[in-house]
């Protein structure tokens, strides 16, 4: 199958003193800007992952059939550098500073590569199984990979060294920390063996906290039919999201892991993720279609129709979303408008943002 990249460029946010909104709440204005060819591949094209830098001018990506690890200037789409494992790359990260990127693969491999110029780091074999899913925590002091035996596996952000594995069930597809560190979200499926299910098992998803000081699980909702491909914590951390191959988004509140909504799409759900305003839970996968939920009323605001969707991701200004998906090798941008021309505000908005020297008291 080929995967395709959407890139969705979002209008600046408010800065935090205006208390006021740039973009629409209601429904989502997507405007296409450009698209760039992200997997290379004689035969099929695809890819796994994409991730932002921390600054947001870069994106990384990972294809399965051409193996490749590439790194995309966003202003452009502009391909700056590309390497590769020796297999499928599953799942890529950036390090907090943006210095340098983590990848695994079904090579067994994790890598670590230099952001600006593409050199390889270092290179770790693992034993066990590949990683499905890869994170760095806040502070640079770890990568966190999930591995397909169900480990999160705790590596040392510096010297690369393994210093932890905690094992949560077979297969670990997502993970994500906390904006502070101290907590790890990580999401995948438990497999039993079962003579009429796909391959001979049954898979159910689990979402689960782990608390990293204590190398603890802390949190667990329990059971969820099919697995859990995609767990993301919204913008004010007061909440958790899972999607699945029941075709549902599910809401968690994140203190007490009690469920407080569902979202339903027409297939196997592959990715979720908050907009970073709190407007929407968005998700993607196998209806070829990305789905903006309404976080105020749970109603269905946007269905943007495009290839299958792997993997979505946000630059924290809410400008950009990055996303990849199955079945080609593209990658592309998105503008989604603001309506502050419309509702009147515009020029406050801008006046408080402005640097202006008129606006500052200059001559």
């Amino acid at each position: 199958m080929r995967h395709l990249i959407y890139l969705l460029l979002f209008a600046t946010p408010l800065l935090a003193q205006t208390n006021a909104d740039i973009y629409n709440a209601k429904v989502p204005e997507p405007v296409l800007i450009w698209h760039r060819v992200a997997d290379v591949s004689p035969g099929l094209q695809s890819v796994e992952a994409a991730e932002f830098s921390p600054d947001g001018s870069l994106a990384v990506s990972g294809g399965k059939f051409g193996y490749r690890v590439m790194l995309w200037r966003v202003a452009d789409g502009t391909l700056l550098w590309q390497s590769a494992h020796e297999s499928e790359v599953e799942c890529v990260t950036f390090s907090p500073d943006g210095r340098r990127i983590a990848t695994g693969g079904e090579d067994y491999f994790l890598r670590v590569w230099d952001t600006a110029t593409g050199e390889q780091l270092h290179s770790m074999e693992m034993t066990e199984a590949g990683f499905d899913g890869i994170t760095w925590s806040p502070d640079g002091r770890y990568i966190v990979g999930g591995d397909e035996a169900g480990n999160a596996v705790f590596f040392d952000g510096t010297t690369y060294a393994e210093v932890a594995r905690i094992n949560c069930g077979s297969t670990i597809n997502s993970l994500q920390f906390t904006a502070d560190g101290t907590q790890l979200l990580v999401g995948g499926n438990i497999q039993t063996l079962d003579p009429n299910g796909p391959g001979g098992k049954t898979y159910t998803g689990f979402a689960k906290v782990i608390d990293v000081a204590r190398r603890a699980i802390i949190q667990d909702i329990g059971e969820q039919p099919g697995s859990i491909k995609s767990v993301r914590y919204s913008p004010d951390e007061k909440h958790f999201a899972t999607g699945g191959f029941d075709n549902k988004a599910r809401l968690f509140d994140a203190a007490s892991g009690k469920l407080v909504r569902e979202f339903t799409d027409p297939l196997k759900i592959e990715a979720v993720a908050f907009t970073p305003d709190g407007h929407y839970l968005v998700t993607g996968g196998h209806a070829q279609s990305i789905n903006f939920y309404r976080l105020s009323d749970g109603e269905l605001a946007l269905r943007l129709p495009m290839a299958r969707v792997e993997y979505i991701d946000f630059t924290d200004n809410g400008r950009l979303m990055l996303t990849s998906h199955e079945d080609s090798g593209l990658l592309s941008c998105y503008l989604l408008q603001s309506n502050t021309q419309t509702r009147g505000n515009y020029q406050q908005i801008a006046d408080e943002q402005l640097n202006n020297r008129d606006l500052k008291g200059g001559n």
